[in-house]
């Protein structure tokens, strides 16, 4: 049995190492940072290191440069495991600091166990090739290109979660004080995954009113709530010290956290006050994060941080409205003086200095709200953290032995983490639709058609699928684009059929139109016609959550016919089916619903 010193600063790679080792029968120890790694070297004397190259106070590198001076620990065998998009450069700078083993992640296991087990066998004495000068200028170029990719993937995850900000520009352009309020409600509740949540405050204005707004309760429950008023129990200690808490039926004392007996029995609580700058208007509260067992940190903030948003726009509640009426003054204003000014042919300066004063206010003003909007999305990365907070609250429930709290949190976590990397896959999805070369051929759409059919049955197991195909003709279009419109919208109409007593789903084609105008049918819930114009917008669902999808598959079906000139639109009746019509090219029907 080997003692190994895995040093990486994220716990879930520490953790699949140390999985790994402890299958081998070795013995491991941990490190997050490179400078913590050096002490446990000099203290633990491990057999060998695994470490990670970028970390945040002493990189890989430099741990290693470090460990290689010092005589006592300069032997210790070093294997580098990094997901480095530069692999040349980086083995040439490994075998410089005397490491001949490189993994790159993702690395199979088996990998792992064999570089592992030779390094073990085969222990030498690391042969240093320094050139402090070349060396440096490679470390630096390689942790710069290295950071520069970490930049662009965080520009492309803010991209990516632009829904989250969907909420926020809501809450900025929304004029009804007692609307925001409920969108705030509502959006709190949505964005930290509460059982139910409860907003209280007062009259804006001073007056002696109050107003509520619930999501996730009964009608009777909310009455009951509505009727206490918001200054009793925790609620006025909250607006009295004017920041947030969090609580648990673990707290002690119990008096503290204790809601008013009108409230459903709660696990756990969040409670932030609504306030501006100057005054506390009253509070919002969550009860019961789903998935975990209590709030985080995290949750606070991002709690606090709407919950403060929701005060300054409730007391200015007119600002919307002001900044509108101002701006739709100066463009009028603008047009009128440049008007003018071509009239009287650019004779009056004074006339045109005013115009140019008038058009920078309105810049400005314009900018300001770009401004804001980027911060908003700025805020909201927040929540991300969580999954972190989450698996180090893990770590330490395993280190006190109780595995089995610890597993449902990673379960949690796995829960989280796949459903942002299922919104990630769909931006993805999205974004490549639009981006994708269009490479425009005749397609033989029965034959297209059979090979999606068949492709869904493989993936459902399924020894057949009620998908009952027509003739297709033969078009000019982009193939696998063509492919993707199919595979999207025979999916969601078996998802949505799936319910009916016999599902059923029809493809055929409109053979007097002229482009060919094709169309899905299904016999499942349906849709409010009213609601048809929010089908191919991208995370516009308009069922409930029994109904698994990310929100985009309707959104990447409408780009990839509009690329080719063509529409899509649909039909549908609650619980009589739905009907998606497309064609690529020019439609010659009218269409309800089209895009």
């Amino acid at each position: 049995m080997a003692k190994i010193l895995v040093v990486d600063d994220h716990a879930p790679n520490r953790d699949l190492i140390v999985a790994l080792m402890g299958y081998s029968g070795h013995q491991s120890i941990e490190a997050w940072d490179g400078s913590i790694a050096l002490e446990q070297v000099r203290a633990e004397r491990p057999d060998l290191v695994i470490c990670d190259i970028l970390m945040p106070t002493m990189d890989g590198y430099e741990f290693v440069r470090q460990l290689r001076a010092d005589p006592a620990i300069a032997q210790t065998e070093v294997i580098f495991y990094t997901a480095t998009f530069m692999e040349r450069e980086a083995r040439n700078l490994a075998n410089a600091c005397g490491v001949s083993n490189v993994l790159i992640k993702p690395c199979e296991p088996q990998e792992i166990l064999r570089v592992v087990e030779h390094a073990l066998a085969h222990a030498s004495s690391p042969e240093m090739h320094p050139d402090d000068l070349q060396f440096d200028r490679e470390h630096l170029r390689l942790l710069t290109d290295k950071l520069a990719v970490k930049v662009s993937e965080l520009e492309r995850t803010n991209q990516r979660l632009s829904a989250l900000t969907d909420l926020n520009l809501q809450l900025a352009s929304e004029r009804d004080p007692y609307v925001l309020l409920d969108k705030v409600c509502r959006g709190a509740r949505d964005l930290l995954g509460a059982r139910y949540s409860v907003l209280g405050v007062r009259d804006k204005n001073g007056g002696g009113d109050e107003c509520f707004s619930t999501w996730g309760l009964a009608p009777e429950q909310a009455e009951r709530i509505k009727s206490l008023g918001i200054d009793g129990h925790i609620f006025g200690e909250v607006m009295a010290e004017g920041r947030a808490r969090r609580f648990s039926r673990s707290d002690v004392p119990p008096s503290t956290s204790n809601l008013p007996v009108s409230y459903p029995e709660a696990e756990c609580g969040l409670l932030a006050p609504v306030m501006s700058l100057n005054r506390t208007y009253g509070w919002i509260l969550l009860v019961d994060k789903l998935g975990s067992q209590a709030f985080t940190p995290d949750d606070e903030r991002l709690l606090t941080i709407h919950a403060a948003q929701a005060g300054r726009i409730y007391e200015n509640g007119s600002l919307y409205n002001e900044i509108k009426r101002t701006a739709e003054q100066l463009q009028i204003e603008i047009v009128e003086r440049r008007l003018a000014a071509e009239a009287l042919v650019k004779a009056n300066e004074t006339l045109e200095h005013r115009v140019q004063l008038r058009t920078a206010e309105l810049s400005e003003t314009i900018e300001g709200l770009e401004t804001f909007n980027r911060n908003v999305s700025h805020d909201i990365r927040g929540p991300l953290g969580g999954i972190a907070a989450a698996a180090k609250m893990a770590q330490d429930l395993i280190e006190a032995d109780e595995k089995a709290r610890a597993i449902r949190l990673l379960q949690a976590v796995a829960e989280q983490a796949t459903m942002t990397e299922k919104v990630v896959e769909s931006l993805l999805a999205l974004a490549r639709t639009s981006n994708v070369t269009l490479e425009t051929r005749s397609v033989d759409m029965n034959a297209l058609l059979s090979e999606v059919i068949e492709s869904i049955r493989l993936a459902r197991s399924a020894g057949s699928i009620p998908v009952v195909p027509s003739p297709l003709p033969q078009i000019e279009a982009d193939l696998e684009l063509a492919r993707q419109v199919f595979v999207n919208l025979i999916g969601n109409a078996l998802k949505f059929a799936a319910e009916a007593g016999k599902p059923h789903v029809e493809v055929g084609v409109i053979q007097s139109a002229d482009p060919p105008v094709f169309f899905v049918r299904d016999n499942g819930v349906g849709f409010d016609s009213e609601q048809a114009k929010r089908l191919f917008k991208p995370f516009q669902r308009l069922h409930d959550s029994r109904f698994e999808g990310s929100g985009v598959g309707l959104s990447i079906v409408k780009r990839i016919i509009d690329r080719h000139g063509g529409k899509v639109w649909a039909e549908g009746t609650p619980g009589q089916g739905a009907t998606f019509y497309f064609c690529f090219g020019e439609s010659p029907l009218p269409c309800s619903a089209a895009t």
